[in-house]
């Protein structure tokens, strides 16, 4: 009787060394490394960005002090920008939408 063996692949072989898990793990400490540096960006970017709206805030609330106009909720037709007040009248600058008030 004749036994025919099927040639071994490096997988099959019990002696072969297995892949161990640290490249896995490499590559995910790699990541979390990455993820918090653009975090850390998206962060920085965020407290510029609300620096700078309330620095604008501040501003329109000083013209339109100024001006004696004051400054209203979003436009509800458009949603652009915000309606101003001037004269008993309601005003969009972005859409032009008027109404008395």
């Amino acid at each position: 009787m004749v036994f025919l063996r099927w040639p071994r692949t490096g997988r099959d072989d019990p002696m072969t060394p297995r892949e161990t898990q640290l490249p896995d793990r490499k590559r995910a400490r790699q990541r979390e490394r990455a993820l918090g540096a653009e975090l850390e960006q998206v962060t920085a970017r965020l407290d510029t960005t609300e620096r700078q709206l309330r620095l604008l805030q501040n501003t329109i609330r000083a013209v339109a002090r100024e001006a004696d106009v004051s400054v209203d909720g979003p436009c509800g037709h458009c949603g652009r920008s915000h309606l101003l007040i001037t004269d008993g009248m309601l005003h969009c600058p972005s859409c032009g939408y008027r109404r008395t008030l």
